[in-house]
């Protein structure tokens, strides 16, 4: 079906799950629906940049994880904009 809602993508740049073909490949397809969307990539960010406990499991399990203080307060700072903007207040 048609995508009705407004999206915001928050994505690691340096994020190994995250090929950038992928990347180029959803924009293109958010385009061609005419979605309306935002894609904001962090420097230095990997996966789970949210996570505080990303770093500890990244080591744990071997796993290509960690929490990035600065991207995560810059994403919660941009969800909180799009949000105002998307609920208008």
């Amino acid at each position: 079906g048609k995508v009705k809602t407004k999206i915001l993508v928050c994505n690691g740049a340096a994020d190994k799950f995250v090929s950038e073909e992928s990347i180029k490949a959803i924009k293109a397809e958010m385009k061609a629906a005419t979605v309306d969307f935002k894609f904001i990539n962090y420097p230095d960010a990997i996966h789970g940049f949210t996570n505080p406990a990303s770093t500890e499991m990244g080591k744990k399990f071997n796993l290509p994880l960690a929490y990035n203080e600065k991207a995560d307060k810059k994403s919660w700072a941009d969800m909180q904009e799009f949000f105002k903007r998307v609920f208008k207040k």
